[in-house]
């Protein structure tokens, strides 16, 4: 078995860390939305109401806004895997340093998404209580960083 080859390989192509920040988007949006449904149902909210408010369409849907939410987290996350490939090239920053810096992309995602609300745009998303929706974008970043930072350097 001298000739075997390895059955794992680091990420190595800017393909690998766009589908890598794809996943990572939606496991760092999951935590995201369980903070936010939390900090929703304690006040009274509810579920239905804190992800219906993720949808951008007539007629709210929680499902709808659900998906819509991790849709919007993937491709964020993506952007965030092809930005930390090009910074780290190639060398590993650690869960700290890659969790720092994805604290850093949630919060430039947090101003976005305000600027997005003083242009009008999804003006049910802008009824979240702006902290928590701050907060919720911290914990997006640190979380979309962390696990960045797991995947091996390539």
């Amino acid at each position: 078995m001298s000739n075997s080859q390895p059955i794992v390989k680091a990420r190595s192509s800017s393909g690998d860390a766009a589908v890598d920040g794809l996943l990572h988007g939606v496991g760092a949006g999951i935590v995201m939305a369980i903070y936010l449904i939390v900090s929703g149902v304690l006040p009274g909210i509810g579920v239905a109401a804190t992800l219906s408010a993720f949808d951008l369409g007539e007629g709210t849907s929680p499902v709808r806004g659900a998906v819509i939410h991790l849709a919007v987290a993937a491709i964020y996350g993506m952007v965030f895997g092809l930005v930390y490939r090009l910074i780290g090239r190639g060398r590993s920053l650690g869960r700290g340093g890659s969790s720092a810096i994805g604290l850093g992309f949630g919060l430039l995602v947090w101003l976005i998404t305000q600027l997005a609300f003083a242009a009008g745009i999804n003006i049910a998303l802008s009824s979240l209580p702006a902290g928590h929706f701050a907060v919720a974008h911290v914990i997006y970043g640190a979380a979309l960083g962390w696990l960045t930072g797991r995947a091996p350097a390539g």
